[in-house]
C-alpha cells in the first residue's frame, strides 16, 4: 500500500492516484474519516494531505464515492471501490432495484433513480441484480466525479 507519514502533522497521507486491483475494479487509497464498514459506500474528498473518507450525506463540493473492500479504523489508509462490480453494497435504506437502475445520493440517502442510467453528474453505481425490498445491492460503480448532491 502506497502511503507517507507526514511527522510535521503526525498524520497519513494517502496518494493522490487510483490503482486497478485483480478483478479490474478501480480502487482509491484514502484516509478513513472514522471507522468504516466494510461494503459500505462512502464520499471520498481531497484536501493537501490527499484523498479522504466522509459519509454519505448532502454536499455542495464535488467528490467521489466508493465502497469500503474491509473494515478499517479512523485515520488508516483505507481501499474503496471507486469503479467495478461489487456484490453487496450496503444502502442503509430498503430499495427495490431494477437492472439497470442507478443509485445517487438525495436527501444525504442513497436513492433509486427509477430509470436505466443516465450519467447526469450525480448517479454513482448502476444495479446489477433485481432485488425487491433489500438494503444491500448488487452494483458496478461508475469511476467519475459528483457534482454535488442535494
Amino acid at each position: 500500500m502506497a502511503f507517507r507519514f507526514d511527522a510535521s502533522i503526525g498524520q497519513l497521507k494517502a496518494p493522490f492516484w487510483m490503482k486497478t486491483d485483480s478483478f479490474g475494479r478501480v480502487i482509491i487509497l484514502a484516509r478513513a474519516h472514522d471507522t468504516l464498514v466494510a461494503g459500505t459506500p462512502y464520499r471520498i474528498k481531497y484536501d493537501e494531505f490527499g484523498p479522504f473518507t466522509a459519509a454519505i450525506a448532502k454536499d455542495s463540493d464535488t467528490y467521489r464515492t466508493g465502497i469500503a473492500k474491509l473494515s478499517y479504523v479512523g485515520d488508516a489508509i483505507a481501499e474503496l471501490i471507486h469503479g467495478g462490480y461489487y456484490s453487496a453494497m450496503v444502502c442503509g435504506v430498503s430499495l427495490s432495484m431494477a437492472i439497470g437502475h442507478s443509485l445517487f445520493i438525495s436527501g444525504g440517502a442513497i436513492s433509486d433513480s427509477g430509470a436505466d442510467f443516465d450519467d447526469i453528474g450525480t448517479h454513482f453505481a448502476v444495479s446489477a441484480a433485481t432485488l425487491a425490498n433489500s438494503q444491500t445491492q448488487a452494483v458496478v460503480m461508475v469511476p467519475e466525479v459528483i457534482l454535488a448532491t442535494s
